[in-house]
């Protein structure tokens, strides 16, 4: 023990803290008593809280006693030997330390007496902190001395006041809070979620107290040790504040020390609680699974979310922890009141060295505020809710908890566990089959089959409109708070920025051709003009003078002839000219600047000569400047480090683009230990392509599914240079079909090619596609892993992709998890979903075919992403798309000018948030409309009164007839003789179609294993 450190400022700074808080309160204690015994090493108790506060170490068999001026202390020799190091600190509290011995003696009754007197000197009221009770050898002789003197003393209970203290935490502390916060998320998203759906896919007899078991030994598990210390985790300084909670199968306790029962496992509802103390600092993450869940347990989970986030809005500086739940109770009752006897009984707590801060709860008989740095767990959750069609006893009863770690800052809570719990990412779908299968036999044998027949919509049923209705509004309230958010989240980005003028400054350009007089061109000299190619820069005889201009300066050169003189006009680059940024000069009030200068000879062939040579330089200047602007944001990647003693995992035969030197050659594409390497050759000997870890921001694998090839494609975080080119995604791929397999032209084509041969020839195909499928996927398998999952396998949905021209050509558009992406063909096309503020969809109009969407980056200066011509088919399910990323959307009738409108949001960007931000696009937005819905579904009309009021307007003639009405009648008059009526037409469409339709078996999709939606 003798080797341990104290933080000496950080000790009399805390010390300082806490008899500050002791005395601001009234009537407190006089003096504050605080007993260590020993305790069990998995309890953290208010004790052991304050002495890792105070110390950074639990010091057993020590007694403190504060009073107003001084601290004493009374321990065993070694430890305070230790503690003698804080008697350093210049400023600091006065420190009384005593030693005593372990076995007991006369010299310990007096130090005892001592802590004592100097009790009774302070005065009669001690505050202790009630129900704990410490015991060990040097306790139980503390409290022998003690007795005599008991009577003389008012014991009063300070643990709130430890509490308050210790609620609010330094930087450092909130540090190690973010990293416990980060672990919980980890074992979260990386273990559990992976082995619970292996349990229920796979069917195994596993119990809940066997899965929490393993979750709780997963900290040494290879892959989330990799995860861990990739994100500056130090797995040694981690461990349980308590064993995981894992519960399913009816029998719920919503809370985040939970018990795990010894059921087994059941595919319903499944709640996990993590509680993770990372170097003494807990963070608590709680997490719902529904498995096969009903349409009504997905409302309740939806609600629940919405309302956890509600209450994450509502943690500010100077609220009361009261006045949070009770405004989480009253959004109950107004939005779903017939889930407010489900709720729990508070929102949450204050968390610490403690996991549940039994002062410092979020329920609604506490009257303490809120402040900044405060660690909370902030959860919200439902008991006791019954499933009616359930047909298992287990899955009847079930219950939704939702718990993160959020710290209060002075701008509102900031949630510090990662670890989704969107809905489509917390449900699983094991049996999508069985509700189809069930309902086969229910089909009456007169309906026709579910084949649609007819130009009569079967499903516009008023069923299938309410859950429309149900569905658009429910993605219109999403909408809604997505811009409220990002409204909020603009305002707090842009607080104190005082914007700029919408442009990019002109930089101020200076040229120096040469140092000194000496190093000018000899031939400067004979009063010629001189063209330097060496210095860039022409030499003009000026009044007898050689002037040096640089080449930067002309901006353009003209020959003309008049009789027997040739005139060469030079125009100098000066301000107030329009030029572009790059010839900014420096139009300072003392400068002189000369527009133009006329040279005149009649030496034509020399004329001619420097007019032929400036041009030349001129052009070779641009070409320079160019090439400099391109590698501007160049980064000089690290040295690729090759594997050693082993060969490396290879990829072979594979081409690359964009191409490297000129011809297409095969390669393979190496794995190393930080890296990718890939050689590919050429006409110059070959070229060797780095990649390394670091600089991939997206690795994707596209499958050669309905494609012509099978890819992996890298998009990097800083452009690389491939030959005389930049480039930010490169790609590695095979051709799914290859000549060598067409067997169309041989000889066996020519003997015997029949249906059977054509057959074996597409299975043959098909089964190239998989095998090459099956290749590629595993090699970015183990990219991922040889990364240490520093890069991510991203896959893209085709199922919901769309087409667009984001370039120049139509073409296929699929989202993955973190993108939207076009790979297969040039121009690339990768869109990181994070980096995008705002999607405006343009010309959304009845009568028009296709619309367009502009993409807003969440930085400001980077120029929105046009993808147009998209079919308007597909809108609904780009927006189902765009609401389920979180993504806020707006759309409007017409293009906007985008130039303009960025300019106008660069210039002052805090007055644009002030002014409502994005809102001014969000008129005709799905966030917008749902009142004029609402207010047009408030009019109700019985059939009695429709019909009474049609007769009254048949028997009264409006008060505005007349010529119109005449001619009206006039033109419809044989249409409404000769025409059916609606029930008529249908009927007539029904038995067309009851005639047309012929009975077929049921059949359903086969079953989507661990399908997670």
């Amino acid at each position: 023990m003798s080797d341990k450190k104290l933080d000496v400022e950080a000790f009399h700074r805390r010390v300082k803290r806490l008899l500050n808080a002791w005395k601001a309160e009234e009537s407190s204690a006089d003096s504050l008593l605080i007993i260590h015994g020993k305790t069990a090493p998995d309890i953290y108790t208010k004790t052991i809280a304050i002495h890792l506060w105070l110390f950074g170490y639990e010091f057993s068999d020590t007694v403190l006693l504060f009073t107003k001026d001084k601290l004493h202390i009374t321990t065993y020799r070694k430890k305070a030997k230790i503690l003698e190091s804080l008697n350093s600190a210049k400023d600091g509290v006065e420190l009384d330390i005593t030693v005593v011995s372990k076995e007991p003696t006369p010299e310990n009754k007096a130090a005892y007496e001592k802590i004592i007197g100097a009790m009774a000197g302070s005065g009669k009221r001690v505050g202790v902190i009630k129900g704990e009770k410490p015991s060990s050898n040097a306790v139980n002789e503390w409290n022998e001395v003690f007795a005599g003197s008991a009577d003389k003393f008012d014991m009063q209970d300070v643990g709130p006041l430890v509490s308050d203290v210790l609620a609010v935490k330094e930087k450092a502390e909130i540090a190690q809070a973010k990293k416990a916060a980060m672990v919980g998320s980890v074992v979260m998203d990386e273990y559990f979620v992976d082995e619970m759906a292996g349990i229920f896919d796979e069917e195994k007899a596993v119990t809940n107290l066997q899965l929490a078991e393993k979750v709780e030994a997963s900290l040494s598990a290879k892959a989330v040790a990799k995860q861990l210390n990739q994100k500056g985790a130090d797995v040694d300084m981690v461990e349980w504040s308590s064993l995981p909670s894992v519960q399913s199968g009816g029998q719920f306790d919503v809370g985040l020390e939970a018990q795990s029962s010894r059921s087994r496992m059941f595919a319903g509802t499944v709640l996990c609680a993590l509680n993770v103390r990372y170097l003494m600092y807990n963070a608590s993450v709680a997490r719902t699974f529904m498995i096969d869940p009903t349409p009504e347990q997905e409302k309740n989970y939806a609600f629940l979310l919405q309302l956890q986030r509600q209450i994450v809005g509502w943690l500010q500086p100077g609220t009361t922890m009261g006045a949070v739940y009770r405004k989480a109770a009253a959004y109950v009752q107004e939005h779903r009141p017939d889930l407010a006897d489900h709720m729990v009984r508070d929102c949450g707590f204050v968390t610490g060295f403690e996991v549940h801060d039994g002062v410092n709860v979020l329920a609604a008989d506490c009257s303490r505020v809120l402040a900044a740095g405060m660690v909370v767990v902030v959860r919200a959750g439902l008991q006791n809710l019954a499933n009616a069609k359930a047909s298992d006893a287990r899955g009847q009863t079930y219950a939704y908890h939702i718990a993160d770690t959020a710290v209060v800052t002075d701008a509102g809570a900031e949630v510090l566990t990662t670890c989704s719990c969107e809905p489509n990412d917390v449900s699983f779908f094991f049996n999508d089959d069985e509700p189809a299968a069930e309902a086969a036999p229910k089909r009456e044998a007169g309906r026709a089959p579910a084949t649609r027949t007819s130009a009569v919509l079967s499903s516009k049923f008023r069923s299938d409109e309410r859950e429309e209705e149900s569905n658009a509004r429910q993605r219109r309230e999403h909408q809604k708070e997505l811009l409220e958010r990002l409204q909020t989240e603009g305002m707090r980005r842009f607080a104190g920025s005082e914007g700029g003028d919408g442009s990019e400054a002109p930089t101020v350009r200076r040229f120096e051709s040469y140092k000194r007089e000496t190093a000018l061109p000899s031939e400067a000299r004979s009063g010629r003009i001189v063209v330097d190619e060496r210095a860039d820069t022409l030499v003009l005889p000026i009044y007898g003078m050689a002037v040096p201009f640089h080449i930067a300066t002309v901006k353009s050169v003209s020959k003309s002839d008049e009789g027997e003189y040739v005139y060469l006009r030079l125009n100098l680059v000066s301000p107030g000219q329009g030029v572009g940024k790059k010839d900014a000069l420096d139009d300072g009030a003392g400068s002189t600047f000369v527009r133009s200068l006329t040279f005149r000879s009649t030496d034509v062939a020399r004329m001619a000569e420097i007019h032929h040579a400036i041009t030349s330089l001129k052009r070779d200047q641009a070409k320079r400047e160019a090439e400099k602007a391109q590698l501007a944001d160049i980064v000089e990647q690290d040295r690729l480090v090759p594997v050693v003693g082993q060969r490396p995992q290879r990829l072979p035969d594979v081409f690359m683009r964009p191409l490297a030197d000129g011809k297409r050659f095969p390669a393979a594409l190496e794995i190393h230990s930080n890296g990718l390497r890939y050689m590919a050759a050429g006409r110059s000997g070959g070229t060797t392509v780095d990649i390394l870890f670091n600089n991939v921001r997206h690795l994707f694998f596209q499958p050669c599914d309905r494609e012509l090839l099978v890819l992996i494609h890298l998009h990097l975080k800083n452009p690389v240079m491939l030959g005389k080119k930049k480039t930010q995604d490169i790609q590695f791929y095979r051709e799914a079909s290859d000549a060598a397999f067409d067997e169309t032209g041989n000889r066996r084509r020519r003997i015997r090619y029949g249906d059977e041969d054509e057959i074996e020839a597409e299975q043959d195909e098909l089964r190239r596609r998989r095998q090459l499928n099956r290749e590629f996927e595993a090699f970015a398998a183990r990219i991922v892993e040889a990364s240490n999952h520093q890069v991510e396998l991203d896959k893209p949905f085709r199922n919901i992709a769309f087409t667009g021209v984001p370039a120049r050509a139509n073409v296929l558009l699929q989202p993955t998890v973190e993108c939207l992406v076009h790979l297969s063909d040039t121009p690339f096309f990768v869109l990181t979903v994070a980096d995008v503020e705002l999607v405006h969809l343009e010309r959304v109009q009845f009568g028009l075919k296709n619309f367009d969407m502009v993409f807003v980056f969440r930085d400001l200066k980077r120029t929105p992403v046009h993808v147009n011509t998209v079919p308007m088919k597909q809108l609904d399910d780009i927006k189902e798309w765009l609401d389920s990323v979180n993504l806020p959307f707006t759309e409007g009738p017409v293009n906007l000018n985008w130039t303009q409108i960025m300019k106008t949001v660069t210039r002052d960007p805090v007055g644009f948030y002030e002014d409502g931000g994005w809102s001014f696009l969000a008129h005709d937005s799905d966030a917008e409309d749902s009142g004029s819905e609402e207010e047009e579904s408030e009019f109700s009309m019985s059939e009695d009164e429709l019909v009474s009021s049609e007769s009254d307007d048949d028997d009264g003639e409006s008060d505005f007839a007349g010529e119109s009405d005449d001619e009206s009648e006039g033109d419809y008059d044989d249409d409404e003789e000769s025409g059916e009526d609606w029930d008529e037409l249908e009927a007539k469409a029904k038995a067309y179609d009851e005639k047309r339709s012929r009975p077929s078996p049921a059949t359903s999709a086969p079953a989507r294993k661990r399908v997670r939606r």
